[in-house]
């Protein structure tokens, strides 16, 4: 091993290890970090402030409610030093609940004038509650796990070799690249197939967790975000807002993530997030009629310099007007209460209640693998959503799918107010995965890094389908599970090489 190398992978410990992670009681012996993380005053003053503030907006009811369950909802998810990866969760189908009502406030108009209906205001409202319940259940299954992580993970992170993690990076890249453009072409592994694309967020979890743990190796990082920055522009969809999710949530991880360097990085993040997304919303439509030469199909038909040539020109021609109109095309884009809506006036007025089939479907679905059944029926989306909302939607022959979210679908099984029983279960079931990687691994990075993978793109959306849902995380945690029983410890050996 060169010397180089050898100085990659044995750092000095960070302040924020010897100082904060080992406790020790007054007879000098180590006791573990609880878990407790109290937000700080100023997350709570802020939130007062604001909620004051929204109940003289045009929304005077919902906009505070919504204000308070995400501060609530974070404060009972998130656990000192270790990656806040549930109240991410939570805080982004927070977002696609609540981001209409502000956008409705800005313009002084209320939800149910904004949308012509008072069903908007009811589907707002009922999706900020399912919120809540799922941040409960994923609370409820961490009970009694006390103990924080974050002195292990540190541990860990410190003593790996970031040179190492970055070809680890790479390797997986590769895996993920050929998973995406295999899978669809092979139906009935799909998403066996797919689930290996978690691998390379969980390479680029360990790399960016250990970097800024080790303080060092900050060029493989600005690597990293570069590739899954250029690769995700030059796509179809808008891939490259990824790797910035796992950013946030590793910068996050620590007990410091609300203050000082941290909190800044954190916000630089969101910041980079924030433009991207606008700048994105407001070019795609050009963008991606060029990609698909006006097939209206979801594929790119032109060469990688083509497709680089005209995000180019795009960019340059970029105005203040542009980015107005991408922001307000990424705000409505985000917000996903409308075909919500649309649902509660027509079920069950028009179309009667499932009476928990959908759900049903969606745990049948994991039992009866297409492997072995070919003959199962494949489940549209779109023709969902036609069918419970009474409007037709754009459907997989022009090239997309469009759901009602799994929020919508707990509706239509079992009504306003039990369906928040599956919801919350849902949350039991996010809140296991956690525990289970993170809580009661060995390989604390590696497990953690797990489970921050299957999680961040698992569990974030409330637009995606019970069936997408159970299905993908079942399947990530099963395939996530066997390559670690198989490679975790030569994987660990080879991030960890011993010093001779």
């Amino acid at each position: 091993m060169s010397e180089a190398m050898i100085t990659a992978s044995q750092p000095s410990f960070s302040p924020s290890f010897t100082a904060q992670s080992t406790a020790f009681s007054r007879d000098g012996r180590h006791t573990q970090e609880k878990a407790t993380f109290r937000l700080p005053l100023w997350v709570w003053a802020s939130a007062g402030a604001l909620a004051v503030w929204g109940a003289f907006s045009a929304n005077p009811l919902l906009t505070p409610a919504a204000i308070l369950i995400v501060v609530v909802s974070t404060q009972l998810l998130w656990r000192r030093g270790e990656p806040p990866v549930l109240a991410f969760a939570c805080a982004m189908q927070w977002l696609q609940a609540a981001a209409v009502i502000f956008y409705t406030d800005f313009y002084g108009t209320s939800l149910a004038e904004a949308g012509g209906r008072p069903e908007f205001e009811t589907a707002t409202w009922l999706s900020l509650i399912a919120v809540f319940v799922l941040a409960l259940g994923m609370r409820i299954a961490l009970v009694r796990c006390r103990d924080s992580q974050h002195a292990r993970l540190v541990a860990e992170a410190l003593h790996v070799n970031i040179a190492n993690a970055f070809i680890a990076y790479l390797i997986s890249f590769a895996v993920a690249a050929i998973a995406e453009r295999v899978a669809f072409a092979v139906p009935p592994v799909t998403q066996l197939i797919y689930a290996f694309t978690t691998l390379k967020w969980l390479a680029v979890f360990i790399l960016a967790y250990c970097i800024i743990e080790q303080r060092a190796g900050y060029i493989f990082l600005a690597g990293v975000v570069t590739i899954e920055t250029a690769v995700g522009l030059l796509g179809f969809f808008a891939s490259f807002k990824s790797v910035f999710f796992v950013l946030l949530v590793v910068a996050l991880t620590s007990p410091f993530a609300l203050r000082g360097k941290r909190l800044a990085l954190s916000v630089l993040i969101a910041v980079a997030l924030f433009v991207f997304g606008v700048v994105w919303s407001a070019i795609k439509a050009d963008y991606r009629q060029f990609l698909n030469q006006g097939s209206d199909q979801q594929v790119v038909a032109v060469s990688v310099d083509e497709s680089a040539g005209k995000l180019g020109d795009l960019i340059t021609g970029f105005t203040w007007d542009n980015f107005i109109n991408g922001l307000d095309s990424m705000i409505l884009r985000v917000g996903y209460t409308s075909y919500f809506a649309l649902t509660l006036a027509n079920v069950p007025d028009s179309v009667p209640y499932e009476h928990g089939a959908l759900w049903l479907g969606s745990l049948k679905h994991i039992v009866t693998p297409r492997l072995f059944f070919p003959e199962k029926e494949a489940i549209s989306d779109s023709d969902r959503t036609t069918l419970y909302t009474g409007v037709v939607v754009a459907n997989e022959e022009r090239g997309t799918s469009i759901g009602i979210g799994y929020v919508a679908e707990s509706y239509v099984d079992f009504g306003p107010i039990l369906m928040f029983g599956p919801i919350f279960l849902l949350g039991v079931f996010y809140g296991l995965i956690y525990r289970g990687f993170v809580i009661h691994s060995q390989s604390k990075l590696i497990c953690t890094a797990m489970a921050s993978a299957i999680l961040i793109f698992g569990a974030y959306t409330i637009e995606t389908s019970n069936i997408k849902l159970v299905g993908g995380n079942v399947t990530a945690v099963l395939v996530m599970s066997v390559l670690y029983f198989i490679f975790g410890r030569p994987f660990r050996a080879w991030l960890e090489p011993r010093q001779r």
